[in-house]
């Protein structure tokens, strides 16, 4: 029986066909001939399972068959040296443990210095996001959507706002999260004064907005490297959320902001628009998948 990857011809190495579907669960049988793709090659290959009849070596193989980012190899490599059922569309990775059950959460491979759109991830939650560095160091992400809700139910009935150069104040009632008081008034940061005023200057305006009316204490989340930090019922409690909206962002700041989010035991929030709508996912690190 012929191994065929694409026009290049192998011959199985001490192993049958069916020991080689039934221990890698590669490749399908079609007309007596044996079909595998050039991930499958490479990986039989390397392991010493299978060897090119028309082919000199690695490199021509490569060459002639691989014509994807090295990276993604090294992906399927991760997944199939997991004992996974695996099969690939493009960047992206789907695999199960058995043969009897049906393939789960997508894996995508980003580089390190990849730019990422936030529409483009929206649309492809959930999904575990993979990134292979230059030592062959392993980071996986696991993306979902998340609809977020707090319960903090103050008023905030701000009617005033004045500015004394650059400091924006207000002599009205407020909650006490909302400002800083400085004696009989309060100090408004920026998004707090836009959102009395109703001044939208800015698309973290609009995230700040929205996150008021999903009941939510919002505070500024600058010493975490975010947006903003969010608190579900009291500042007494601890921020639940780190918040940041994105558009398009390098994958190694986003990698950076959910490490120090957990090095400060919180959750790392992304916001963008969709359709004209504020969106959220949350990113999370796995140890493993």
């Amino acid at each position: 029986m012929d191994i065929i990857c694409k026009n290049a011809r192998f011959v199985a190495c001490n192993i049958s066909t069916s020991q080689i579907i039934n221990k890698y669960h590669i490749g399908k049988i079609v007309d007596n001939n044996f079909y595998i793709t050039p991930c499958d090659a490479i990986y039989l290959y390397v392991k010493g399972k299978i060897k090119p009849l028309d082919l000199n070596g690695l490199k021509d193989i490569m060459e002639k068959l691989f014509d994807d980012d090295i990276y993604l190899y090294y992906v399927y490599e991760i997944l199939k040296n997991k004992g996974y059922y695996v099969k690939n569309e493009g960047n992206k990775f789907y695999f199960k443990r058995k043969s009897k059950e049906k393939y789960g959460v997508h894996v995508i491979l980003v580089r390190e210095n990849e730019v990422i759109n936030f529409s483009q991830v929206y649309n492809e939650l959930p999904a575990i996001f993979i990134t292979v560095d230059e030592e062959k160091s392993v980071t996986y992400f696991h993306a979902d959507y998340i609809d977020p809700y707090g319960h903090v139910n103050d008023e905030i009935n701000v009617k005033n706002v004045e500015k004394i150069d650059n400091v924006y104040y207000t002599p009205d009632e407020a909650p006490e999260w909302f400002g800083e008081s400085f004696h009989r008034i309060k100090i408004l940061n920026d998004f707090e004064a836009n959102y009395v005023t109703n001044t939208m200057k800015s698309n973290e305006d609009l995230l700040y907005n929205d996150l008021i009316k999903r009941k939510f204490i919002v505070k500024s989340g600058f010493k975490y490297g975010q947006h903003f930090r969010i608190y579900a019922k009291s500042m007494n409690d601890h921020a639940e959320y780190l918040v940041s909206f994105i558009d398009s962002e390098e994958w190694y700041k986003i990698s950076r902001a959910i490490r120090l989010s957990i090095s400060v035991r919180k959750e790392t929030i992304f916001s963008g628009f969709i359709n004209g709508t504020v969106r959220y996912i949350k990113i999370e690190r796995l140890k493993d998948i």
